[in-house]
């Protein structure tokens, strides 16, 4: 981990893509379609989980829990009308229906994560710890790792919700929740990343997103074989930078007729830019990764939160 962090305050994410899964087959459908073991979900576990391509390429990343007997599946905001087109097209005759909630839930994030003291000002208890969901009065506390934690709440209740919350946090940039991904080392598949990378590559076997004891889903034979047979020789790794950076812009190492890898995630800090970028492992050796282009900005390495398998 860097040794910035984000002091605590709020974020708004109403923006981002909220599916609601129902019906008879909902846990038989997703389990067939997403690298998650969605029929072992626990009542109140939060967990990330992808839908590939045939070829076992992301497609698009989701964090997944279920409340009762829905489930619920968040996503980018840029992916919200792809993933669930994508979705769709599998359902054919199952007993399934794929909703978008966006415009019924509103969510907030909460970064940084506040004393103890502020939910009891909000009525509730303590936050559910890391992976783990509840639901407080009708709104949904998802939280995904010490310094971060989504309120859902139903949008008729928003502005009060949003007058209590700004009472008790300062409120944040888009931005905050974005440097809180990167220092979690976790970066969600977004419209320049599509299609380009096994789950493997983006650390999702390292991060809970990957079963590897379900059955069949689209794209697993090559999660699998991946798994089973070979080796990951890209991952995802943190950086810190001068200047900007990009989602999608290339990475620079030995080799400068060939990019060594690409920025999956970037948050601009006050000492520069850090980043999650899936790096091909070999390029490691020697000099320094570059930004951009050969002789670009120089990347400084920092460590992830998780142990990274670099041979």
């Amino acid at each position: 981990m860097s040794e910035l962090t984000v002091a605590p305050r709020w974020v708004d994410l109403s923006g981002r893509a909220l599916i609601r899964a129902t019906g008879d087959d909902a846990q038989t459908f997703l389990q067939g379609q997403l690298t998650q073991d969605v029929a072992a979900l626990d009542p109140d576990r939060a967990l990330w989980a992808a839908h590939c391509s045939p070829k076992g390429r992301m497609l698009a990343s989701f964090l997944i829990w279920k409340q009762g007997t829905d489930f619920w599946l968040d996503a980018p905001e840029e992916l919200a009308d792809g993933a669930l087109r994508r979705l769709r097209m599998y359902v054919l005759r199952s007993r399934v229906t794929l909703e978008d909630v966006r415009s019924a839930w509103s969510r907030f994030g909460i970064c940084g994560m506040p004393e103890a003291g502020f939910w009891e000002a909000l009525g509730c208890p303590p936050a559910p710890p890391a992976g783990r969901h509840d639901l407080q009065s009708g709104i949904m506390r998802v939280t995904l790792s010490s310094g971060r934690l989504m309120l859902a709440v139903p949008t008729a209740q928003a502005d009060q919700w949003r007058t209590r919350i700004s009472g008790l946090l300062p409120a944040g940039r888009p931005e905050d929740w974005v440097f809180s991904a990167v220092q979690d080392g976790v970066a969600e598949i977004r419209n320049a990343t599509q299609d380009e990378w096994v789950p493997q590559m983006l650390n999702w076997d390292l991060i809970g997103g990957i079963s590897f004891k379900k059955g069949c889903y689209t794209g697993q034979e090559i999660v699998a074989r991946t798994h089973y047979l070979g080796k990951t020789k890209r991952r995802l790794l943190h950086f810190r930078t001068e200047g900007s950076a990009e989602i999608g812009q290339p990475l620079y190492g030995p080799d400068p007729s060939s990019p060594a890898g690409k920025v999956a995630l970037a948050a601009s800090t006050d000492r520069g830019t850090e980043l999650l970028a899936v790096v091909h492992l070999e390029a490691l050796a020697g000099e320094p990764l570059h930004l951009g282009e050969p002789g670009g900005a120089a990347l400084e390495p920092l460590p992830l939160p998780y142990p990274v398998p670099l041979d």
